[in-house]
């Protein structure tokens, strides 16, 4: 029976395995490529434009389903998304075939995007093992940048023979992903929102009065800037390497370049997810927000002054700092919000986070219109724009920054102002 407690332990020990699932992502060295070889500069930064747009349209009223009709659904639905829109993108060739895919892909990472995190915290709350939240999350989100490490060098390889297969790889990860999510046990929520009186306007005017906490407030303008810097190093490094030309195999070097550079990178970010609570335990957790930024305004800013093979070392640290500073601050988020409303509000953190990006997209697109070929002069300006940016959010995150005492105990369907 659900009741049983057995089936909560499984939950949490095929949440890592999951998130590994999940993340089996080939085509994240290849899918800027792949559609540059369909479509000029511009249409290819519109469609990425495309994709975060629809993650906002869908990411409050995914958290609002996931905190009304459950976890479990939301995560399978998320799975069947990936599937549908893989097979899309292995199929189309067309700026409305792939935008569909895009649209299809942002379903699948919005009903995830904080449903996962919070059917973790709910499945150990029914234990009464809440205060191994970060500690799990950490594991998970491990488990997820080395599924990612091993997705993205095959991913690179398979690229230089053929774009197409690295999408292959990702349809069989989403199909174990939507096997995994099957076996999922609901977890048990002590005040849900009933189906009969929970509204949608309601849950999210609730959440957003969270922000009336200046810790929460703080931590979710933080966690935009993060998000937004740390895409620009993303969206872009696949332009970079193309302009490298580099020759090292098959005349076709730019997919495994990409594959190598993305790989390490993401085993930068599970040593970061790995070693999370220990930082947090050893220098606070203020100190590492800023030591993140540092570390990825550097990235931007090595990109934007210089074109060099060398430049790519700073790549490899791009996932570092997300994975460094995500347990921690969900560990200080998720006491803080209640069960009933905890996916709601981390999908708005998530709806604002992927919103300012697209707008940022948009605007960094306006600064290059008409560009159609990848040029230094283009990509330089681009990067050198979000560095100043960065600068002025960093700084400005510095100043307003709340006093944060002792972290709260954490309890179950609480909201702790400190």
């Amino acid at each position: 029976m659900a009741s049983d407690k057995e089936f909560f332990y499984r939950n949490i020990h095929s949440y890592a395995w999951f998130q590994f699932a999940s993340s089996l992502l080939g085509w994240l060295p290849v899918f800027f490529l792949y559609f540059n070889q369909y479509l000029g500069l511009t249409a290819v930064i519109k469609l990425s434009a495309i994709y975060y747009l629809s993650v906002c349209v869908f990411e409050v009223p995914s958290g609002y389903f996931s905190d009304r009709f459950g976890r479990r659904k939301t995560l399978l639905i998320s799975g069947v998304s990936f599937i549908c829109s893989y097979l899309i993108f292995l199929f189309s060739a067309g700026f409305f075939g792939l935008a569909c895919g895009q649209i299809l892909l942002a379903l699948g990472i919005a009903m995830m995007s904080g449903t996962d995190s919070a059917f973790l915290y709910d499945s150990l709350a029914t234990l009464n093992r809440d205060e191994e939240y970060a500690d799990h999350e950490a594991r998970g989100q491990k488990f997820g940048f080395i599924a990612l490490s091993v997705a993205c060098l095959l991913g690179g390889v398979l690229g230089s023979w053929n774009l197409h297969l690295p999408y292959v790889l990702s349809l069989i990860g989403a199909v174990w992903m939507v096997w995994l999510g099957w076996r999922f046990i609901e977890p048990e929520r002590s005040g849900s929102v009933s189906l009969e009186t929970g509204s949608f306007i309601q849950a999210v005017i609730s959440s957003l009065s969270y922000l009336k906490n200046p810790i929460l407030c703080w931590l979710f303008g933080v966690m935009v800037l993060m998000y937004c810097l740390e895409h620009v190093a993303y969206e872009f490094y696949q332009p970079y390497i193309k302009l490298l030309q580099l020759d090292w195999w098959n005349n076709n070097s730019a997919p495994l370049v990409s594959g190598i550079v993305i790989a390490t990178s993401m085993f930068g970010g599970a040593l970061g997810a790995m070693y999370s609570v220990q930082l947090r335990d050893k220098i606070g957790i203020k100190a590492l927000l800023f030591l993140a930024f540092g570390i990825q305004l550097a990235i931007i800013a090595g990109l934007s002054f210089l074109l060099g093979l060398v430049m790519l070392g700073l790549v490899i640290f791009r996932n570092f700092p997300m994975a460094m500073i995500h347990a921690p601050v969900n560990a200080m988020i998720a006491p803080r919000v209640s069960s009933e409303l905890r996916a709601t509000y981390l999908s708005i953190q998530s709806l604002s986070s992927r919103l300012t990006f697209s707008m940022l997209l948009y605007f960094l697109s306006s600064t290059i219109e008409g560009t159609e070929e990848i040029s230094w002069p283009a990509l330089s300006s681009v990067l050198k724009i979000t560095f100043g940016l960065g600068i002025a959010g960093t700084l400005f995150f510095v100043l307003i920054g709340p006093k944060i005492s002792a972290e709260p105990e954490i309890k179950n369907n609480q909201n702790v102002d400190q």
